[in-house]
This record gives C-alpha cells, sequence and structure tokens, in this order.
C-alpha cells in the first residue's frame, strides 16, 4: 500500500482496501448507471442511445474498478482488472460514436466518413496493446484520445454552430474529468483519508452528472419537436 492509499478496515470480519476510494467509486458507477436508466426512451436517434451506453459501461466499469481493484484486489489478484479496463475502453468507444452522429451535420459527410475509419484503427490498436502490455495506461491514452481529442473537439465545433446544450455540457464534462485526472496524476491529496483518488473520483462524477443533464436536455427537446410536429400534422 502507498502512503496515499487510504488504510484498510475490517466489516465483520471482511477486510476492505482503500474504503473511501471505493465508495467515491459507487458513486461515479451510481451517476452512470442512473443516467443510463433516466435517458431511456423510444428515440430512434444514435448518437442519443450511444451516449447512454458510454453512462452505462462507464458506470459498469467503475463498479468493477472499486469492488476488484481497490477493495478486494488483495484476494482477487490483478488480473481480475482486466474485465474492467476493457468494460471502460467500450465506454469511451460510445462515446466516440455518438459524438461522431450528433455532430455530423455540423462536421460532414467527409470529415464524419475519415473520422469513422481514424476510431475504428484507434479502437483495435488499443485492444492489442492493452493484450500485449496489460497495462491501465493503455485505457487513459484510449480515454484522453477518445474525449478529449474526439468527443470535445467535435462537439466544440458543433456548439460553436448550434448552441446545443448537450454541445455544452458534454464540454463541460470533459473539462472536470480533465481537472480529476491531473489530480490523480499530481497526487492532490488532503489526507490518507480523503487522497488524490477520492478527489479525483468526485470530479469525474460531476463530470457525468453534466453529461447526462445535457443528454436529458437534448432527449426532452427532441421529443417535444416530435409531438409539435406530429400535432401539425
Amino acid at each position: 500500500m502507498s502512503p496515499y492509499d487510504n488504510p484498510s478496515i475490517d466489516i465483520f470480519g471482511l477486510r476492505v482496501d482503500e474504503p473511501i476510494t471505493v465508495f467515491t467509486d459507487l458513486i461515479v458507477a451510481a451517476i452512470g448507471i442512473y443516467a443510463f436508466y433516466k435517458t431511456k426512451s423510444h428515440t430512434t436517434k444514435k448518437y442519443i442511445l450511444y451516449y447512454r451506453y458510454f453512462f452505462l459501461l462507464t458506470g459498469i466499469s467503475t463498479l468493477i474498478g472499486g469492488l476488484i481493484g481497490h477493495a478486494f484486489a488483495y484476494s482477487l489478484g490483478p488480473n481480475a482488472k482486466y474485465p474492467g479496463w476493457i468494460v471502460a475502453i467500450a465506454g469511451v468507444v460510445f462515446a466516440q460514436f455518438a459524438v461522431l452522429f450528433h455532430t455530423r451535420e455540423a462536421i460532414g459527410e467527409w470529415f464524419f466518413s475519415k473520422l469513422f475509419i481514424l476510431n475504428i484503427l484507434e479502437i483495435v490498436a488499443a485492444l492489442v496493446l492493452l493484450i500485449i502490455y496489460k497495462s491501465f495506461a493503455i485505457v487513459e491514452i484510449h480515454t484522453a484520445f477518445g474525449l478529449v481529442l474526439i468527443v470535445s473537439a467535435l462537439e466544440g465545433i458543433n456548439y460553436s454552430k448550434t448552441k446545443s446544450v448537450l454541445s455544452k455540457n458534454i464540454i463541460l464534462g470533459v473539462g472536470f474529468a480533465i481537472v480529476g485526472v491531473s489530480i490523480l496524476v499530481f497526487k492532490v491529496a488532503l489526507s490518507k483519508w480523503f487522497n488524490h483518488k477520492d478527489i479525483s473520483h468526485l470530479f469525474i462524477a460531476l463530470s457525468l452528472f453534466l453529461m447526462y443533464k445535457g443528454l436529458i436536455t437534448e432527449q426532452n427537446r427532441s421529443a417535444n419537436n416530435t409531438v409539435n410536429k406530429n400535432s401539425i400534422v
């Protein structure tokens, strides 16, 4: 255990490592799964569906990470972390394709098709490198590429043209996620009971919540437009 980790606690004879880190992981997981559930609808728009699965898989991967990667890693071993890493990669994949379909009109068909291919190549590369090196750094690089270089950049272009609330909230969400990752990297901690991992998770939780609010606003707007069109007909 590093000096930055929460001390282990004992719950009815069960050892739990990094309890505060686990708890903040569960907050992130709860927001991701809640966002997926609350944005369910009968919409046929791909970007809404894909962003929903980004929330779900991010929530599941964080749940796995909290329990297997922190709480009970001492018992399950390092190899048990890999399923959570793969789910995390898949979550970002959905965000990468969600933003392509959301910004398709804003970026044009030529750019859309080229980025579609680039995304596929990057995803394959990330999975191959993860299999070879078995390092969480691959997940971090993939997440940075997907959310910062693809998602926030394209939503930025879309916002400049449409003033979309979803685009604005996605950009804000990615911004808070970057702050969270920076806290993690530079180990900004208040104490061993509220360390860099715990603070980082709270910023990521806020990031997901902002994205969720943007998506549900977009979903409601889309539903209202459909109702208005039907009433006119």
